[in-house]
């Protein structure tokens, strides 16, 4: 006897946030799929592929790919949920606002202390300065007990840690030993504090995971301004080191974002073929991996960048004044450096954004950029001649109608996989020269001899 064979095609119908797959004969309509899924059939709801087109009910099976994924869209519903979530939308932007105002104000606190330690009298900036570690410490528990898994957690953790910064930097006393890098090691003691513990008390993955990388960053940080404190630097050194760590820090960042046991990603089937390999235990093979685990992958690594991204851009920004003070230097190893430093950082921000996958996040790296090109600008012009500044004026006004002349058809969709390529490639150098630049402006050399000659 023979059995007729029947052939279909392999369907996957996604209706909110429940999947069916299915095998169905050719001869069937994508009405029919709906019916035997036990989908709604009314006239308003709409079928479409992943592409966006709508698929009308009548189309055959026969003109559909194999594995073709069909999305059901309910207009209706769409505008229910939309309804049910409204009214906490206006919560959500006060509740961001507040997180804004305590970043706004521990930026504030720490601006007056670092510019002028005569702008607060010291009993009125010690209290002050207690009062915000206080906040920090108290709003980052209560935020990590209550925490779900829907809630934003950056501007949070971005805040806490500001407030805690300009709490520690003002809470330094003034006595001759209290010189600046030992109020900015101290505020970025505590933002690592503050942020710790979070990385412990957070109620949700997401928390625990983006305040853990705040804190390393902050820990980092400190370790920069400790060791030139302890060295008895300038601090346009650390600041200049701090400058030049943003680019090798985010490429660090980026490759260490996804937390998977180390070895997976190795074809151990052929490296381990000869004798020559060194050999070692393997992980345990990942056989299937479901959605909820992969979407919560995702989302703790894209907590982990945009966080990354927002503090070492801001602790960039923040010192690029203190980094590049002058161009009037008499060493030509300095100048080199920060003429280095300045370049490298820039470009490095400005490429590195263009392959960002949040949007958000190249704003920041070119809101970073602007700021080192302001304080390049703010460094350079005092040491211009009076009449050379009609003709740097005019360097910039065509470099700035260039440069709008560009947005046009970069907006209209202008892509080249040669220019494209070529970003990469000074990309990968700026990242690479900016913290050998950064160790050059903050007079790396000059230590080093005079610790030899010690």
């Amino acid at each position: 006897m023979s059995a007729e064979v029947v052939q279909g095609r392999r369907v996957a119908l996604i209706d909110g946030a429940s999947r069916i797959d299915l095998v169905v004969p050719l001869r069937a309509r994508v009405s029919d799929v709906l019916r035997a899924a036990g989908a709604p059939t009314r006239s308003d709801v709409r079928v479409v592929g992943l592409s966006g087109r709508e698929i009308d009910g009548s189309t055959a099976m026969t003109s559909l790919e194999d594995g073709v994924v069909l999305v059901l869209v309910d207009p209706a519903a769409t505008v229910d949920a939309i309804d049910r979530r409204s009214p906490r939308a206006p919560v959500a932007a006060r509740a961001t606002a507040v997180w804004m105002v305590m970043a706004a104000a521990g930026g504030i606190l720490a601006f007056l202390r670092l510019i002028d330690t005569d702008a607060l009298p010291v009993d009125v900036r010690t209290p002050v300065a207690a009062l915000a570690l206080l906040a920090a410490l108290a709003a980052v528990a209560v935020f990590s007990l209550r925490a779900r898994a829907r809630t934003a957690t950056l501007a949070p953790v971005v805040a806490v840690a500001a407030l805690a910064f300009g709490g520690g930097v003002a809470i330094v006393p003034d006595l001759p030993a209290s010189s600046v890098q030992v109020a900015v090691f101290t505020g970025l003691l505590a933002a690592s504090v503050v942020t710790g513990v979070a990385g412990v008390m957070g109620a949700t993955q997401t928390l625990r995971a983006q305040s853990r990388t705040a804190t390393i960053i902050s820990a980092v940080l400190a370790a920069v301004w400790a060791l030139a404190l302890l060295l008895h630097l300038d601090p346009s050194a650390p600041a200049a080191v701090t400058l030049g760590l943003v680019p090798v820090a985010q490429r660090i960042l980026q490759a260490s974002l996804v937390d998977v046991e180390p070895g997976t990603f190795i074809d151990y089937g052929r490296f381990q073929s000869t004798r020559w390999t060194v050999r070692q235990s393997l992980p345990d093979e990942v056989r299937t991996i479901e959605a909820d685990d992969a979407d919560a992958l995702v989302e703790r690594s894209t907590a982990r960048l945009t966080v990354g991204v927002v503090l070492l851009v801001a602790a960039g920004a923040s010192s690029a004044f203190a980094a590049l003070p002058t161009f009037a230097v008499s060493d030509p190893v300095v100048l080199g450096g920060r003429i280095g430093l300045a370049v490298t950082v820039v470009l490095a921000l400005l490429l590195g954004s263009r392959k960002s996958t949040v949007p958000f996040l190249r704003w920041v790296a070119r809101v970073g950029a602007a700021v080192v090109v302001a304080a390049v600008l703010t460094a350079l012009v005092p040491t211009i001649a009076s009449d050379m500044l009609v003709v740097v004026a005019g360097v910039i006004l065509i470099a700035a109608v260039a440069a709008a002349l560009l947005v046009v058809p970069v907006g209209r969709g202008l892509r080249s996989l040669g220019w494209s390529r070529t970003g990469d490639v000074f990309e990968a150098l700026a990242t690479a020269l900016s913290l050998p630049a950064g160790l050059l402006a903050a007079g790396a050399i000059e230590v080093a001899r005079a610790m030899m000659a010690a």
